[in-house]
Protein backbone atom coordinates (compact mmCIF):
# COMPACT_ATOMS: atom_id res chain seq x y z
CA UNK A 1 0.00 0.00 0.00
CA UNK A 2 1.56 3.47 -0.91
CA UNK A 3 2.51 5.54 1.95
CA UNK A 4 -0.68 8.26 2.80
CA UNK A 5 2.21 11.07 2.75
CA UNK A 6 3.70 9.73 -0.48
CA UNK A 7 2.46 13.35 -2.18
CA UNK A 8 3.87 15.33 0.26
CA UNK A 9 7.52 13.49 -0.24
CA UNK A 10 7.51 13.54 -4.05
CA UNK A 11 8.37 16.40 -6.44
CA UNK A 12 5.48 17.43 -8.70
CA UNK A 13 5.38 16.60 -11.90
CA UNK A 14 7.03 18.59 -15.05
CA UNK A 15 4.44 18.56 -18.55
CA UNK A 16 4.43 19.01 -21.94
CA UNK A 17 5.39 22.90 -22.53
CA UNK A 18 8.22 23.32 -19.59
CA UNK A 19 11.24 23.78 -21.78
CA UNK A 20 13.49 22.36 -19.64
CA UNK A 21 11.72 18.59 -20.51
CA UNK A 22 12.61 19.50 -24.31
CA UNK A 23 17.24 19.88 -23.30
CA UNK A 24 19.26 16.67 -23.10
CA UNK A 25 19.81 16.14 -19.08
CA UNK A 26 23.40 16.05 -17.83
CA UNK A 27 25.17 12.57 -17.16
CA UNK A 28 25.44 11.33 -13.65
CA UNK A 29 28.73 11.47 -11.70
CA UNK A 30 28.92 8.05 -11.12
CA UNK A 31 30.71 9.10 -7.61
CA UNK A 32 27.24 10.29 -6.68
CA UNK A 33 25.80 7.29 -7.21
CA UNK A 34 26.25 5.91 -3.39
CA UNK A 35 25.33 9.17 -2.02
CA UNK A 36 22.30 9.57 0.47
CA UNK A 37 20.91 12.49 -1.54
CA UNK A 38 21.43 10.73 -4.70
CA UNK A 39 19.54 7.21 -3.07
CA UNK A 40 16.70 9.16 -1.95
CA UNK A 41 16.11 10.56 -5.36
CA UNK A 42 16.13 6.81 -6.14
CA UNK A 43 13.76 6.24 -4.03
CA UNK A 44 11.06 9.15 -5.29
CA UNK A 45 11.11 7.38 -8.75
CA UNK A 46 10.04 4.70 -7.55
CA UNK A 47 7.22 5.88 -5.14
CA UNK A 48 6.13 8.09 -8.07
CA UNK A 49 6.09 5.14 -10.22
CA UNK A 50 3.60 3.36 -7.74
CA UNK A 51 2.04 5.76 -6.97
CA UNK A 52 0.98 7.17 -10.25
CA UNK A 53 0.54 3.67 -11.59
CA UNK A 54 3.84 3.87 -14.10
CA UNK A 55 5.69 1.63 -16.71
CA UNK A 56 8.30 3.59 -15.58
CA UNK A 57 9.48 7.54 -14.75
CA UNK A 58 12.88 9.51 -15.68
CA UNK A 59 14.39 11.89 -13.56
CA UNK A 60 13.65 14.79 -15.24
CA UNK A 61 9.50 14.38 -15.26
CA UNK A 62 10.10 14.77 -11.28
CA UNK A 63 12.76 17.92 -12.41
CA UNK A 64 15.87 16.67 -12.10
CA UNK A 65 17.57 16.89 -15.42
CA UNK A 66 20.24 13.48 -14.69
CA UNK A 67 20.22 10.50 -17.35
CA UNK A 68 18.45 8.21 -15.03
CA UNK A 69 15.18 6.21 -15.15
CA UNK A 70 13.19 3.03 -12.97
CA UNK A 71 11.39 0.70 -15.22
CA UNK A 72 9.44 -2.19 -14.71
CA UNK A 73 10.90 -4.89 -15.57
CA UNK A 74 9.81 -6.04 -18.89
CA UNK A 75 9.81 -9.50 -18.16
CA UNK A 76 6.45 -9.28 -15.87
CA UNK A 77 8.55 -10.06 -12.27
CA UNK A 78 7.30 -6.80 -10.85
CA UNK A 79 10.99 -5.38 -9.96
CA UNK A 80 11.49 -2.16 -10.79
CA UNK A 81 15.11 -2.03 -12.11
CA UNK A 82 16.65 1.70 -12.37
CA UNK A 83 18.93 2.84 -15.32
CA UNK A 84 21.72 4.98 -14.54
CA UNK A 85 23.73 6.96 -17.82
CA UNK A 86 22.24 4.38 -20.55
CA UNK A 87 23.03 4.08 -23.68
CA UNK A 88 21.55 2.31 -26.59
CA UNK A 89 24.66 0.55 -28.22
CA UNK A 90 22.44 -0.90 -31.28
CA UNK A 91 19.25 -0.10 -32.55
CA UNK A 92 17.37 -2.12 -35.49
CA UNK A 93 15.82 -0.43 -38.40
CA UNK A 94 12.81 -2.68 -38.60
CA UNK A 95 10.30 -0.70 -35.88
CA UNK A 96 7.61 -1.96 -33.64
CA UNK A 97 4.42 -0.10 -33.26
CA UNK A 98 2.27 0.34 -29.92
CA UNK A 99 0.06 2.85 -28.65
CA UNK A 100 1.55 4.83 -25.84
CA UNK A 101 1.06 6.95 -23.13
CA UNK A 102 2.74 9.64 -20.23
CA UNK A 103 2.86 10.68 -17.11
CA UNK A 104 4.23 14.65 -18.84
CA UNK A 105 1.61 14.37 -22.06
CA UNK A 106 -1.43 13.53 -19.52
CA UNK A 107 -4.74 12.74 -21.06
CA UNK A 108 -3.14 11.55 -24.73
CA UNK A 109 -2.03 8.42 -26.20
CA UNK A 110 -0.34 8.07 -29.43
CA UNK A 111 0.79 5.15 -31.62
CA UNK A 112 4.62 5.47 -31.95
CA UNK A 113 7.04 3.28 -33.98
CA UNK A 114 10.25 2.53 -32.48
CA UNK A 115 13.21 0.45 -32.91
CA UNK A 116 12.50 -3.53 -32.51
CA UNK A 117 15.33 -4.78 -31.26
CA UNK A 118 17.83 -3.29 -29.20
CA UNK A 119 21.01 -3.36 -27.27
CA UNK A 120 21.50 -1.15 -24.21
CA UNK A 121 24.07 -0.84 -21.36
CA UNK A 122 24.56 1.61 -18.33
CA UNK A 123 24.35 1.14 -14.28
CA UNK A 124 22.52 0.09 -11.62
CA UNK A 125 21.21 2.21 -8.62
CA UNK A 126 24.77 0.75 -6.89
CA UNK A 127 26.65 2.38 -9.95
CA UNK A 128 27.47 -1.18 -11.25
CA UNK A 129 27.72 -1.83 -15.34
CA UNK A 130 24.90 -3.69 -16.66
CA UNK A 131 23.85 -4.17 -20.30
CA UNK A 132 20.75 -6.05 -21.46
CA UNK A 133 19.41 -6.62 -24.93
CA UNK A 134 15.34 -5.93 -25.85
CA UNK A 135 12.97 -6.91 -28.26
CA UNK A 136 9.21 -5.99 -29.29
CA UNK A 137 7.64 -3.91 -26.54
CA UNK A 138 10.60 -4.45 -24.08
CA UNK A 139 12.26 -2.03 -26.62
CA UNK A 140 9.94 0.29 -27.31
CA UNK A 141 9.36 0.63 -23.37
CA UNK A 142 13.12 1.14 -22.39
CA UNK A 143 13.35 4.25 -25.75
CA UNK A 144 10.43 5.86 -24.52
CA UNK A 145 12.14 6.40 -20.92
CA UNK A 146 15.15 6.88 -22.55
CA UNK A 147 13.92 9.71 -25.15
CA UNK A 148 12.74 11.44 -21.36
CA UNK A 149 17.00 12.11 -20.83
CA UNK A 150 17.38 13.61 -24.46
CA UNK A 151 14.35 16.03 -24.04
CA UNK A 152 11.85 13.86 -25.97
CA UNK A 153 8.18 13.57 -25.52
CA UNK A 154 6.39 10.83 -27.32
CA UNK A 155 5.01 13.94 -29.45
CA UNK A 156 7.86 14.31 -31.05
CA UNK A 157 7.90 10.74 -32.10
CA UNK A 158 4.43 10.79 -34.21
CA UNK A 159 5.32 10.74 -38.21
CA UNK A 160 1.26 12.08 -38.34
CA UNK A 161 -0.50 14.37 -36.13
CA UNK A 162 -3.35 12.12 -36.59
CA UNK A 163 -1.69 9.61 -34.98
CA UNK A 164 -2.41 11.32 -31.69
CA UNK A 165 -5.33 11.26 -30.10
CA UNK A 166 -7.00 11.94 -26.24
CA UNK A 167 -7.21 8.80 -23.94
CA UNK A 168 -10.55 8.65 -24.14
CA UNK A 169 -10.80 8.58 -27.76
CA UNK A 170 -8.53 5.45 -27.75
CA UNK A 171 -10.86 3.64 -25.07
CA UNK A 172 -13.54 4.07 -28.35
CA UNK A 173 -11.49 2.76 -30.74
CA UNK A 174 -13.70 -0.15 -31.78
CA UNK A 175 -15.91 2.56 -33.24
CA UNK A 176 -13.19 4.08 -35.52
CA UNK A 177 -13.02 2.82 -38.82
CA UNK A 178 -10.56 0.40 -40.06
CA UNK A 179 -8.12 2.83 -41.44
CA UNK A 180 -7.84 4.86 -38.27
CA UNK A 181 -5.90 6.71 -37.91
CA UNK A 182 -3.67 4.78 -40.01
CA UNK A 183 -3.65 1.23 -41.55
CA UNK A 184 -3.16 -1.24 -38.28
CA UNK A 185 -3.52 1.68 -35.51
CA UNK A 186 -7.13 0.52 -34.38
CA UNK A 187 -5.64 -2.72 -33.63
CA UNK A 188 -2.47 -2.15 -32.19
CA UNK A 189 -1.46 -3.35 -28.74
CA UNK A 190 -1.45 -0.44 -26.09
CA UNK A 191 2.09 -0.89 -24.58
CA UNK A 192 1.34 -2.69 -21.14
CA UNK A 193 3.42 -4.75 -18.54
CA UNK A 194 1.54 -7.83 -19.46
CA UNK A 195 1.39 -7.69 -23.29
CA UNK A 196 -1.05 -10.23 -23.97
CA UNK A 197 -3.92 -8.31 -21.87
CA UNK A 198 -6.83 -7.57 -24.31
CA UNK A 199 -7.17 -3.98 -25.45
CA UNK A 200 -9.12 -2.24 -22.89
CA UNK A 201 -7.42 -3.53 -20.24
CA UNK A 202 -5.75 -1.60 -17.44
CA UNK A 203 -2.70 0.46 -18.89
CA UNK A 204 0.17 1.66 -16.74
CA UNK A 205 1.46 5.20 -18.15
CA UNK A 206 4.77 5.25 -19.24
Amino acid sequence: MADPKANERMPPLETLGDPRLARPSAPVDLAEIPSAAFQERLSLLRLALEVHGANGVAAPQLGWFQRHFVMRDPGGSGALVHWVNPEIVTAGEELVWYWEGCLSVPGYKAYVGRSTAIAVRGYDERGEPVGREFTDWEAHLFQHEFDHLDGILFPYRVVDPRHMVTAEALERREEWPPDWPTPGAREAPIRQIRPADPPGGLTPKD
